[in-house]
């Protein structure tokens, strides 16, 4: 299985070549933008954690063990907490036999050096070696961390990542909820299926809705997109995956997770989509989610009754059980192929799941709607623009950004203080959640000079999202469809700092 980042054969002899690598510490302190939450005060002492990297079985969903790749055979792998400002310590061991890995941070302002993505920023770790990553936290809030190599974020390599803020106390009640989706066989014959049937249905993979080459979108937008035709197709494709399980905090509807608080606490959800390839529309059962942070950053708190989470999105919402009970907290597919779900409970209550699929009526969380906590308008500088079409070639499942598929992709070539603004144009009958490395930026739409900042934007079928980031950390890093598959048939981009 080669390396979603377009992983050389050179780079991997050069990685087996390195032994027991332990990764330089680049730049550590940066000033405070919009983009860099807190300055870094630095502590005398790392945060240290431990990865133990290998090759495990799994039957999370009670219906068959299954090969699976983890981290201390956990899954998820274990929750890395840790307080910012803290220098944190991460020793990664690859106990896997015949596989490199590659572990990214997902959402954090690391130096270029820690990111993680081999071929962009990051040397993999080889067979039986070790990699220290190091880097210093000037931000809180809610992340994860996830493979970067082939398929392993897929079969089970990924956990995740919480920040307390340095000038607050962590919430008396405060579960992380992690959502992801699970197959019964191999994510790479899933996409030698997507690949060589070019869209015929088999055991492995959708049919395709008749996608044409290449696909063309109309304008526009949202979570109502679901229904609206799509350059030849009836209506746009929520999926293109069959899967046999979606889990919450690695638990199957079998034998859901749970979580008890008396009533009138609240209790902050940290919701995160682990997903391989699975937007997810949650609620919970009789009571509304009040939306605090948006990845992991803080927003002007907003009441919703439901929200879509694309993947890698992260969002804390805290919600006060109102009355003793026992309430159901439901994930369900975009495509309504099934759910997950946990249970929020008081003390004097059985955690008993209501397994029904549930309405998705009353306010839903729009982009529009957020604002940040404080003012995210970029200092003056250079502007730099880039126009980005997503695109697909459903013939060969190709996905392209801009035309071009990677590792076959010409770098975007950018600036230290550049203002960077991005157009995307979903051509394209798929939602795209797109994730940029090593930066946050402003989603353009909506909230003025309080436009929040994220990590990872949803772009639904025929709509156009505009971003801008502030170009200050320097490197090369990575911009890409969190779709693993789509991710590795090439919809990917390079974001390369001039030297």
């Amino acid at each position: 299985m080669r390396s979603r980042a377009g992983m050389s054969r050179r780079a991997l002899l050069r990685a087996g070549a390195a032994g027991a690598a332990g990764l330089a510490l680049g730049t550590t302190a940066r000033r405070a933008t919009a983009h860099s939450p807190a300055a870094y005060v630095p502590r005398p002492d790392p945060t240290q954690y431990v990865l133990r990297v290998g090759a495990t079985m799994q039957n999370p969903d009670g219906a068959r063990a299954v090969p699976a790749v983890t981290a201390d055979g956990a899954l998820p792998g274990p929750t890395i907490r840790a307080r910012e400002g803290d220098l944190l310590r991460i020793q990664v061991e690859n106990h896997l036999a015949d596989s490199p890995t590659s572990i990214h941070w997902h959402g954090l302002l690391v130096p270029a050096a820690m990111d993680g993505v081999p071929d962009v920023s990051t040397l993999p770790t080889a067979p039986g070696r070790v990699s220290v990553y190091e880097f210093p936290l000037r931000q809180s809030g809610t992340y994860w961390w996830h493979s970067h190599w082939g398929f392993q974020e897929q079969v089970g390599l990924f956990g995740p990542l919480v920040i307390d803020a340095a000038d607050a106390p962590a919430p008396a009640h405060d579960p992380v909820v992690m959502l992801s989706d699970w197959l019964h066989r191999s994510p790479a014959a899933v996409f030698a299926a997507l690949r060589g049937a070019a869209g015929a249905a088999t055991p492995d993979a959708r049919p395709m809705a008749a996608m044409k080459q290449p696909m063309a979108g109309t304008a526009g937008g949202s979570e109502a997109m679901a229904g609206r035709p799509m350059g030849g197709m009836d209506t746009p494709d929520l999926s293109d995956v069959t899967y046999d399980a979606f889990l919450l905090n690695g638990k199957g509807r079998n034998a859901p997770w749970s979580y008890a608080a008396p009533v009138g606490e609240a209790i902050r959800l940290r919701l995160v989509n682990a997903a391989g390839s699975t937007y997810f529309r949650v609620r919970l059962d009789g009571h509304p989610l009040r939306i605090t942070h948006a990845d992991g950053l803080a927003v002007e708190p907003l009441e919703v009754d439901h929200l879509l989470m694309g993947m890698a999105e992260c969002y804390d919402a805290e919600v006060v059980l109102s009355t003793p009970g026992a309430y159901t907290l439901h994930a369900v597919a975009q495509d309504g192929s099934g759910q997950a779900v946990g249970v929020l409970h008081t003390p004097d209550v059985a955690p008993q799941a209501n397994l029904a699929m549930p309405a998705f009526d009353g306010r839903a969380l729009g982009y529009a709607a957020l604002r940040a906590a404080a003012p995210t308008t970029l200092p003056d500088g250079p502007q730099r623009a880039f126009d980005l079409p997503l695109q697909g070639d459903m013939a060969r499942y190709r996905w392209m950004i801009a035309g071009q598929a990677y590792p076959d992709a010409d770098p975007l070539p950018i600036r230290e203080g550049d203002r960077v603004q991005v157009t995307m144009r979903n051509e394209t009958g798929m939602w795209h959640p797109m994730h940029l490395h090593g930066h946050f930026f402003r989603l353009l739409q909506g909230g003025g000079d309080r436009c929040p900042l994220k990590h990872t934007v949803n772009v639904a079928p025929g709509e156009t999202v505009r971003i801008e980031f502030l170009a200050d950390n320097p490197g090369n890093w990575f911009f890409h469809c969190h779709n693993v598959y789509h991710l590795e048939a090439g919809m990917a981009r390079q974001f390369q700092y001039a030297v």
